[in-house]
């Protein structure tokens, strides 16, 4: 069934000196982030708050998914220093918890872009020892060595998105594979790391295919689950099929409380690394 569009989530575009300073801080350390390359909603309550995603190795990505947009392509991306640009950018934002992401990088063949990733997260923790470190991956083609790599380099949050219901997953994530998800997930909690996850709705999956995937999720162990409205950045990404409303969102994170997730962010403009520093604080708290 197709919502009303009087169910679609306005977004508030106001901003302050704090948005500035960190546009600014980011044009001038020469780092992209996934709040303008995937056109996120939440860009200017988030920079507001002086809290941004930061994105590496590079600006474009080598699978083209039906949901995203960041540019899809050949990437030219070379840039040693970037670990190392990354720490001391945060280090100047002031950070308390920094959200790393990147894009999918299929054609390094030798770890997918883990060494860079691993020394990212390294270089941001030695600059930064009061800051927490969050990751959202790719699935590095479920590369045990690529994964173990990035897990030694102990992100405080280790993050993969399943991004929708196993059912329309080849639709949307053509070159993703939802067990492999599943696997890149299993594999972090077995190192012991706090693991999140997240999904979109509105793709024409149905509620209890929803529930049945918070339930698989929860069941391997991950703490922190986020579910937001998926919005067409432009005409030639997948239609929205349904607009959610509050009210079901409002029940799926009593759902997902009621199952055993930690934290759960659910909401029509929730994505991963929404109020993620708030998430962090409670898993923190909660052992």
């Amino acid at each position: 069934m197709i919502h009303s569009r009087l169910h679609k989530p306005k977004v508030n575009i106001s901003t302050d000196k704090n948005y500035k300073s960190v546009k600014k801080m980011v044009q001038e350390s020469y780092l992209n982030t996934v709040c303008v390359e995937a056109r996120c909603p939440n860009i200017y309550e988030c920079w507001n708050r002086k809290t941004a995603t930061l994105m590496i190795l590079g600006d474009t990505c080598t699978r083209a998914c039906g949901f995203c947009s960041v540019k899809t392509g050949k990437p030219t991306w070379n840039d040693p220093l970037e670990p190392v640009r990354v720490a001391q950018a945060v280090k100047k934002m002031g950070l308390r918890h920094v959200v790393i992401t990147s894009v999918d990088r299929d054609d390094l063949k030798g770890d997918y872009g883990a060494s860079i990733w691993a020394e990212t997260i390294s270089q941001t923790k030695k600059v930064n020892k009061k800051c927490t470190v969050e990751v959202l991956t790719p699935d590095f083609k479920g590369d045990k060595l690529a994964l173990k790599r990035v897990f030694d380099s102990r992100p405080d949050i280790f993050s993969h998105n399943v991004e929708c219901v196993e059912r329309i997953s080849k639709a949307v994530r053509a070159q993703a594979n939802w067990k492999r998800s599943l696997d890149v997930l299993k594999s972090s909690i077995h190192y012991g790391l706090r693991t999140k996850t997240g999904m979109m709705v509105g793709l024409g999956e149905q509620e209890n295919e929803v529930k049945n995937t918070m339930r698989q999720v929860v069941d391997l162990g991950v703490q922190i689950f986020t579910i937001g409205q998926y919005l067409q950045p432009t005409k030639n990404h997948l239609p929205v099929i349904d607009y959610i409303p509050k009210e079901q969102f409002e029940e799926y994170k009593q759902y997902g409380y009621s199952i055993g997730f930690k934290v759960v962010e659910s909401g029509p403009l929730v994505r991963s690394s929404y109020h993620a520093d708030e998430q962090a604080r409670m898993v923190f708290n909660n052992g």
